[in-house]
């Protein structure tokens, strides 16, 4: 039986390496796809010497098409995830137009690519950004309201339409996948570099002796800072292989979270403790524009449409972050 090949666009990212590290467990075969402007390749070899295997890795951005579509044939590719994507909230309200072609224009020549070529399984990773700043302190339905605040979220939104039409075409399979805050890591080589996601932000200050901070303490939570819905990474990369596995007709939509919200208050204790500096002092200033008090998902549609539930608790994917569990 052949092994089923799917294309890692932003394979070499946090989360996308997750993703095919959970694929080649699985028995399957990935190519990835990554210009490395914020994926590393050090990822990737670590890939290729815990698994034992040759990974391909295509240096190229994602808008370089003619690039995308010979992949897609020299491969014999069967499905697609799509992870590549600019998604620094604060720098896309700077750089409006360039989120918009990549994480839009991009995506939708992708598709386009993708259909051209017999590539019948696409999946796209989105965001809980496109849910923007509810008032409401009930979790998130999928059908529920959308109002994006920055032109990540919005792009993401907007991409989700043209991965709809793909999978409403009958024969083609797929999703998106509307992931929360994500946190953990499978191994120390494939810890999140980022600057935008709270831990690694927490993580730096302690490097660097400096003290964490909150922003709004007056919230209407039980702690006056904000909740959000922190997730695993391995249970983000346990989604998408439970979406490529799909049998059946997948929902266009479906949240990726754990139904259970924290607060910024509490990851930071947690994070804290961990690190041995739970005596450290907590620097608390005014709200940020735009920041929501309650962001957490619903998500029953990813447990009756896929199977889908999270392994991780919290703790374990902050422990994660310092030793294997």
């Amino acid at each position: 039986m052949n092994q089923e090949r799917w294309l890692l666009t932003g394979g070499a990212g946090y989360i996308g390496a997750h993703i095919a590290d959970e694929f080649i467990r699985a028995g399957k075969s990935v190519v990835i796809y990554d210009s490395l402007y914020q994926g590393l390749e050090s990822r990737i070899q670590y890939l290729r010497t815990e698994h034992n295997i040759n990974i391909p890795l295509i240096k190229a951005d994602i808008r370089d098409y003619n690039e995308f579509e010979g992949v897609i044939q020299k491969y014999k590719i069967d499905g697609i995830v799509h992870t590549a994507a600019l998604k620094a909230v604060g720098e896309s309200m700077e750089k409006s137009g360039q989120y918009f072609e990549v994480n839009l224009t991009a995506t939708n020549e992708l598709i386009d690519i993708a259909k051209r070529n017999g590539v019948i399984k696409f999946i796209f990773s989105s965001t809980a950004a496109v849910y923007g700043s509810p008032d409401s302190m009930e979790p998130c339905r999928e059908d529920g309201p959308k109002a994006p605040i920055s032109p990540y979220g919005d792009s993401k939104y907007q991409a989700e339409s043209k991965i709809t039409a793909f999978i409403n075409t009958p024969g083609n399979f797929g999703t998106s996948l509307r992931f929360f805050n994500v946190v953990g890591a499978a191994a120390p080589e494939l810890l999140d570099n980022s600057v935008e996601n709270l831990v690694p932000i927490v993580l730096g200050k302690l490097s660097k002796g400096e003290a964490p901070e909150i922003f709004g303490t007056d919230y209407p939570t039980p702690d006056g800072t904000c909740i959000r819905d922190y997730v695993d990474v391995r249970d983000i990369a346990r989604a998408h292989l439970a979406a490529a596995d799909a049998r059946t007709k997948l929902p266009a939509t479906i949240n990726i979270g754990t139904g259970r919200g924290a607060s910024v208050r509490e990851i930071i204790n947690l994070v804290l403790a961990a690190t041995n500096k739970a005596d450290t002092k907590v620097i608390e200033s005014p709200r940020r524009a735009g920041d929501p008090a309650f962001l957490c998902a619903d998500v029953a549609l990813a447990k009756s449409a896929m199977g889908f539930t999270p392994q991780y608790s919290l703790e374990a994917s902050i422990k994660s972050l310092f030793y294997r569990i």
